[in-house]
């Protein structure tokens, strides 16, 4: 025990890294075709790109690229959803957008690009209420009431309302500044608009004008900071990589699909778990994983997950959660659908299905029975050396989805290892696998029937 406590101090003294900073209101603005937060370029393409919208968590932004809408993370890659449009609006869940289509506004889920027909109008804004404004026939509406003739609606943080009218910015009855395409900030304090190609601010009570610079379609909300620069890997690192396969031995029993699941170790080092708790009053060990270096000794990499002790009828011993993750998507839309309920997995030599795929395979090391017996424990180690493949059959413990409810269709399988990417790996690339099948019902019973079988991907 003193060994073991030795090792929990170095773990409880391991730097863990800090919160990421909030977002921060920002205003952001179209300059020779590409989004501008600041001296922050957003974007940087041939295309012409216009019209951004923060999401209400300023993590994403949506924006009008090439005469449709595109969304994406601030700093990440972005994709085209959705039919022509233009003059996005964020849903205050942040779920959707609303957007001035050929034939109207139409909803369109900022995941799955499905859209929806709402109606006539563009221009869209939409409120934290739930309030919807547009243009239709030169007047703004708020939801089937037409308020006034204008355009380019935008609501404020508490429900105040500016539009442009006449070459002016208004709020309510009052004209505020010549110009247009009024945006509020984050605290309703301050409103930006355009004038003679340049955006400039105001307040709210008409007072303060304040030149920004050149610029366009102004949109002012909360940016997430730019996201750290992941570390280079270091090449002393003998990590593992998981390899998922994909799922196999699909069989129903009663209304629940079951599947074989198994991942691959083949990496340069074994996924190495050691679980550790204060005390037995805390249900849950904290998870850390281990990592050998080039020349001996290893590294500790801390919180990668959570070590629970599972009560069963087949076994009762110490699992890793969520070490996999089972998925039924809709095949149409990739919308999720089902995902499973399992409690873990413990993580052991027992299948050296992947030797031949590895270099140096050294047979198995992990050959416990991850605490057996043993809820009493406070500390345990499993894992996965190099070759070896963590693999339970179907129905064994949670290897299934329950398909009650679910209509007939073709739907996606996937199988995920290390779905939070908190287990450092060589890389994450084939961590998820699938199976494309035709869900039939028939008297009350499902029956599934595989059309395809997509090792290292998601989207079958």
């Amino acid at each position: 025990m003193a060994a073991a406590a030795g090792s929990l101090a170095l773990l409880l003294a391991t730097a863990v890294g800090a919160a990421a900073p909030a977002p921060a209101p920002t205003l952001v603005l179209v300059r020779d075709g590409d989004l501008y937060a600041g001296a922050r370029r957003l974007t940087q393409t041939a295309a012409a790109e216009s019209q951004p919208a923060l999401s209400p968590d300023g993590t994403r932004i949506a924006f009008v690229r090439d005469g449709r809408i595109a969304v994406g993370p601030v700093s990440g890659q972005k994709r085209q959803v959705g039919p022509p449009a233009t003059s996005p609006a964020w849903s205050p869940d942040g779920r959707r957008l609303l957007v001035g289509a050929e034939d109207g506004l139409r909803y369109v889920d900022a995941a799955t690009g499905a859209t929806e027909l709402l109606g006539p109008g563009t221009e869209p804004a939409w409120a934290r209420d739930g309030r919807i404004a547009y243009v239709r026939d030169g007047q703004i509406w708020i939801g089937e009431a037409a308020v006034g003739p204008g355009e380019s609606p935008a609501f404020a943080p508490d429900g105040r309302f500016a539009f442009e009218r006449d070459g002016q910015v208004w709020v309510g009855e009052a004209a505020l500044a010549g110009g247009g395409d009024p945006s509020w900030a984050p605290d309703g304090t301050r409103i930006a608009f355009v004038r003679g190609g340049e955006v400039w601010t105001i307040r709210a009570d008409g007072t303060d004008e304040q030149r920004v610079g050149a610029g366009s379609d102004p949109a002012w909300g909360l940016l997430a900071p730019p996201a750290p620069r992941k570390p280079e890997p270091d090449p002393n690192e003998l990590l593992p990589d998981l390899d998922q396969r994909a799922p196999s031995g699909l069989a129903v029993t009663g209304t629940k699909l079951g599947f074989t699941s198994a991942t691959d170790n083949v990496g340069l080092g074994p996924v190495w778990i050691r679980g550790f708790r204060l005390s037995t009053s805390t249900p849950t060990m904290t998870a850390h994983q281990l990592v050998r270096l080039r020349g001996g000794g290893r590294r500790i990499v801390p919180n990668v997950g959570v070590v629970r002790y599972t009560w069963s009828s087949s076994h009762t011993h110490w699992h890793l959660l969520r070490f996999q993750q089972f998925e039924l998507r809709r095949a149409a839309d990739f919308r999720l659908v089902l995902r499973d309920r399992k409690s873990g997995f413990c993580l052991a030599d027992h299948y050296g299905l992947a030797a031949h795929r590895v270099r140096d395979f050294t047979g198995p090391r992990f050959l416990g029975n991850c605490g057996e017996g043993r809820p009493d424990l406070l500390t345990i180690e499993q894992g996965t050396s190099i070759g070896f493949t963590d693999r339970y059959p179907a129905h064994f413990h949670g290897q299934n989805v329950d398909l009650r409810g679910v209509p007939a269709g073709i739907y996606i399988l996937v199988h995920r290892a290390n779905p939070s990417n908190r287990i450092r790996e060589r890389t994450l690339a084939n961590n998820a696998a699938s199976v494309r099948l035709r869900l039939s019902w028939r008297g009350g019973a499902p029956s599934v029937r595989v059309l395809r079988v997509c090792e290292g991907s998601d989207r079958c």
